[in-house]
């Protein structure tokens, strides 16, 4: 049901509208001049206007211009006996949702105010998760007073207030950092503190689209690209026009792809899949990995110059362990956000809760800590969260000799306790052991590691110069 405004100077005309209306379910009232409309519609609210066009002292045309220099959202219908295309374009420019010849027929307008107001909707519902979206994506939802994060905010600020990010032609950023430590709530920051706040932001989350449809998708395609290609569509980048794509875990891109997305990057064009032309974007490009890119270079996984092209502004987030105070005050946060979303009394947290938080190391840093909160907040069935409620692993004992034990079964079991072995010295045991359950045959043990056999090769050589010294990095 909606509230409409009918401006029509016809006393008897303007009843019948208003009782069409009425019986169609919606909420009518009548103005009969320009002035009259004008004061209903600020004092009212209505969600839809139907204005004739021949008003005394005011037509229509001035009406509406009127009502827009006011600040009046109703969404606007021109009505008229007198219809033509120049008054009917006239209409539109000034703002006019649409336009209606007289006399009505009862059943168009029926249908013409379903359709006006169901397109309002969703212009409502679009403002409402825009409005979502850019509230949730500014700097304040950074939450933080570490030094790490006090100089993360700093550069965020730097990069937004200079014109570079709006241009043509912006300087792409690669944000990295372990998993879970909010890089995608750094990319949207970007987006909306920066010049292009008011236009798209679309996140792609690489590993999530099918190999076989990841081009598709990014890039679009034309009618019979393929067999299911019934139409042309637009791709990711393509509806991301004016705005921000967020590339997130690019590290996993498949390398077929990475050399059209360098060839966007470079020419600010896309070609659809089918497509024998090429489209020009305008979008700034903020990719985000946790993968150590510069060994999937070595390994030939990740393009060299794909990699140079994304870092030209890098950003590299601290994990949560290395930020000294902020896990304490993102619980509190948590806390408060979870216990609003479930309707549960307001809780607080207890002082062995507060330590255990203070000295869990949080491996999985920022989006760990939300998922312990979140589960803690409906677990508690009292004012307080305790250690209980938090469920964190204990600390495994430390003290005695270091082990680290490979079996031909699936399995590796390393104790962290004594000195602890390097990276690269369980990866050296677990390429052997693999091998050896292979019985060294180096195509299948890269195939079960998920690897290329050059990569085995290459691990295994770097390592052995580096025990006997031959190696100085």
């Amino acid at each position: 049901m909606a509230n409409i405004l009918v401006i029509e100077d016809e006393g008897i005309l303007a009843k019948n509208i208003c009782d069409a209306l009425r019986f169609m379910g919606h909420e009518a009232s009548s103005a009969r001049t320009g002035e009259e409309g004008l004061e209903a519609a600020e004092a009212d609210s209505p969600d839809l206007i139907l204005l004739d066009y021949r008003l005394p002292s005011m037509d229509g045309l001035e009406v509406l211009h009127e009502l827009r220099e006011r600040g009046v959202p109703a969404a606007t219908v021109m009505m008229t006996a007198h219809g033509n295309i120049e008054t009917a374009v006239a209409a539109m420019k000034s703002g006019a949702e649409d336009f209606v010849t007289k006399p009505l027929d009862l059943k168009e307008l029926e249908l013409l105010v379903g359709r006006v107001l169901e397109r309002q909707r969703h212009r409502g519902e679009l403002r409402y998760f825009r409005d979502r979206e850019r509230t949730a994506g500014g700097c304040d939802q950074i939450i933080g007073e570490s030094e790490a994060i006090e100089k993360l905010k700093r550069l965020i600020g730097r990069l937004v207030s200079t014109p570079a990010l709006g241009t043509k032609d912006p300087p792409s950023i690669l944000v990295t950092g372990e998993t879970g430590t909010g890089k995608d709530l750094v990319a949207r920051a970007i987006h909306y503190a920066g010049p292009r706040k008011d236009e798209p932001f679309v996140h792609v989350n690489c590993t999530a689209l099918p190999d076989h449809l990841v081009e598709a998708e990014l890039f679009g395609h034309v009618k019979g690209a393929f067999t299911d290609a019934r139409n042309d569509k637009r791709g990711l980048l393509e509806c991301a026009e004016g705005g921000t794509v967020f590339l997130d875990e690019v590290g996993h891109m498949p390398p077929a792809l990475q050399a059209k997305l360098l060839q966007s990057l470079e020419h600010r064009t896309i070609r659809p899949v089918g497509g024998t032309k090429d489209r020009k974007i305008n979008v700034l490009f903020i990719a985000a990995t946790n993968r150590d890119l510069d060994q999937a270079i070595e390994t030939d996984d990740f393009r060299s110059d794909l990699y140079h092209r994304l870092r030209t502004l890098s950003i590299h987030l601290a994990p949560l362990r290395e930020r000294e105070g902020d896990a304490l005050l993102l619980a509190h946060h948590f806390v408060e956000r979870f216990a609003a979303r479930f309707g549960v009394p307001e809780l607080h947290i207890s002082l062995n809760a507060r330590k255990a938080i203070e000295n869990y190391d949080w491996p999985g840093n920022v989006r760990e800590l939300a998922h312990v909160l979140e589960s803690a907040v409906l677990m508690t069935d009292g004012t307080s969260i305790t250690t209980e409620h938090l469920n964190l692993q204990a600390e495994p004992p430390s003290g005695g000799e270091s082990t680290v034990h490979i079996s031909n079964a699936p399995s590796i079991k390393i104790d962290f306790g004594g000195d602890c072995p390097t990276l690269e010295e369980i990866e050296f045991q677990i390429i052997e052991a693999a091998l050896e359950h292979c019985k060294h045959n180096l195509t299948r043990a890269a195939r079960i590691l998920g690897v290329s056999r050059d990569a085995i090769r290459y691990r295994i050589e770097r390592f052995r110069k580096r025990k006997t010294g031959d190696d100085p990095g």
